[in-house]
């Protein structure tokens, strides 16, 4: 099952970067590129904690695994180059599907608040509007971690 995709928010990023850019014509392939980062921003972030706790899936490609462990290879362009833009269960261990599906995937979930507030707030940017840097990947990596330790603590019991 596909937990997220970055095809689904491709319009919406697409319409934002024409209207912020003032573009009405053609796309260049940079400007196509861009546009799915902005798309898969939100998606690449979490994939990029997935890796970075070691929660990748069996079937990661490894060697980019530890370019994203190393900050030479973002989580969004993880997932536009060794997930298809997709964002799989596959993707992730089986053990820590649980938390995905209650963090990110339940309409409760927390998962995009908290996206927005790390990531969106401090520039009143939308959505799309942001390819997130260090430090808000920071801010948002906590927010999951405490999340996820939450997660861990409630179901011990």
């Amino acid at each position: 099952m596909a937990i997220d995709r970055a095809d689904w928010h491709w319009a919406s990023a697409e319409e934002l970067f024409r209207k912020t850019n003032g573009i009405s014509g053609d796309l260049t392939q940079d400007q196509v590129n861009t546009i799915w980062l902005y798309a898969a921003n939100h998606i690449g972030l979490f994939i990029q904690w997935i890796i970075d706790r070691g929660f990748e899936g069996e079937d990661a490609n490894m060697e980019d695994c530890e370019k994203v462990r190393a900050r030479q290879m973002s989580g969004a362009e993880y997932l536009m180059v060794d997930c298809d833009g997709k964002l799989w269960e596959s993707d992730i261990r089986e053990d820590i599907l649980p938390f995905v599906k209650a963090y990110y995937l339940d309409e409760n979930g927390e998962y995009l608040a908290h996206y927005a507030e790390c990531c969106l707030d401090f520039d009143n940017l939308p959505c799309y509007g942001v390819i997130s840097e260090k430090e808000a990947y920071s801010r948002l990596r906590d927010k999951i971690d405490n999340a996820f330790e939450a997660f861990q603590r409630e179901n011990r019991e």
